[in-house]
C-alpha cells in the first residue's frame, strides 16, 4: 500500500511539472501569435492597394516583355516553396502541410523548403531539395525574402520550370488553419479587391507601372505569407499547449482522487489492525 501512494505521488508531482512547462509554453505562444498578427494585418491594406494596381494595369494581355508574366510552357516540371516550421509541439500543423504538398508534387518537380522540419522530411524521400533557405523564419526580414524573390525570378527565367508555386498555410480563425497553394510565377491575373471602380491614369504608362510594380508586389506578397505562415504555427503551438494543458488537469485531478483512496485505505487498514492488536492483548 505505501508503496503504491509513493508511486501515485511520484506521478502527481511528474505531472504537475510537465503542467506547468505547457502552460508556459502557451503564454509564450499568446504573446507572439499577438506579435505576428498585428504584423499581418498591417500587410493586407498595403497588399490590396498593390494587387488593385496590378488588376488596373494588366486588365489586358499583359507584355511579354516582362519576366514574371513570361509562360515556360515547354518546362515539365514545377519549382514548390513550402513553408514549415522550424520547432515541434504545434499539433498537426507539419503533417497537414507534408499531406497537401505530396498530393501536388510530381517526380521531376523540386522542393524549396523553408523551416527545419519539412527540411528533415523530404531529405529522407526521392525530392530534388533545396535548402538554402531553411531558416529564413528564424529572423524574419523584408530583406531576406528580397533575396529569396530574386533567387526565384533566377531559377524561373532559366527556363526549367513551368510554374512556380508557394505552399504555405492559411489563417482562417484562431482554430482553423489551412493549407494552401498560391502561384507565384508567372503571375496570375489579379482581381481587384473593392467594388470601387474608377478610371486610374499611369504615368508613363501601364507597361512601365506594371514592370515596376509586379517585383515589389511579389516581394511583398511572399513577406505577408510567410507572417501568416508564422501566425499559423504560433497558434496552433498555442491550441496544442492549451490542449496538453488541459489534460494534464483531468489526469491530475483523477491521481488526487485516487492517492486519497488509497490514503484513505491506508489509515482505515492502520486503524484496523491497532484495534485487532488492543483486542488481541
Amino acid at each position: 500500500m505505501s508503496q503504491g501512494l509513493t508511486n501515485t505521488k511520484r506521478r502527481i508531482k511528474s505531472i504537475s511539472s510537465t503542467r506547468k512547462i505547457t502552460k508556459a509554453m502557451e503564454l509564450v505562444a499568446t504573446v507572439k501569435l499577438k506579435k505576428w498578427k498585428d504584423r499581418m494585418e498591417n500587410i493586407v491594406s498595403y497588399l490590396n492597394v498593390m494587387n488593385n494596381i496590378i488588376s488596373s494595369c494588366s486588365d489586358k494581355e499583359g507584355p511579354t516583355d516582362i519576366l514574371e508574366l513570361k509562360e515556360y510552357n515547354e518546362a515539365t516540371s514545377n519549382l514548390y516553396v513550402v513553408v514549415t516550421s522550424s520547432l515541434g509541439l504545434c499539433g498537426g500543423y507539419n503533417y497537414n502541410l507534408f499531406k497537401f504538398l505530396n498530393s501536388l508534387i510530381k517526380k521531376n518537380d523540386k522542393v524549396l523548403v523553408v523551416g527545419t522540419k519539412g527540411f528533415v522530411k523530404y531529405s529522407r524521400e526521392d525530392v530534388e531539395l533545396n535548402d538554402e533557405y531553411v531558416t529564413l523564419l528564424d529572423k524574419l526580414d523584408y530583406q531576406k525574402v528580397q533575396n529569396l524573390v530574386y533567387d526565384l525570378r533566377n531559377e524561373y527565367a532559366s527556363g526549367k520550370y513551368n510554374k512556380v508555386y508557394l505552399i504555405s498555410t492559411e489563417y482562417v480563425n484562431s482554430l482553423t488553419f489551412v493549407p494552401r497553394e498560391y502561384q507565384l510565377l508567372p503571375l496570375s491575373g489579379q482581381k481587384e479587391t473593392n467594388d470601387i471602380k474608377q478610371e486610374v491614369l499611369f504615368e508613363p504608362s501601364k507597361e512601365e507601372v506594371l514592370a515596376l510594380i509586379i517585383p515589389k508586389y511579389l516581394n511583398t506578397f511572399l513577406y505577408g505569407r510567410l507572417i501568416e505562415a508564422s501566425v499559423c504555427e504560433q497558434a496552433a503551438r498555442r491550441n496544442a499547449m492549451d490542449s496538453a494543458t488541459d489534460n494534464a488537469e483531468e489526469l491530475l485531478e483523477k491521481l488526487r482522487i485516487e492517492y486519497n483512496k488509497a490514503r484513505q485505505g491506508a489509515i482505515t487498514q492502520e486503524i484496523t489492525e491497532v484495534v485487532a492488536g488492543a483486542s488481541n492483548s
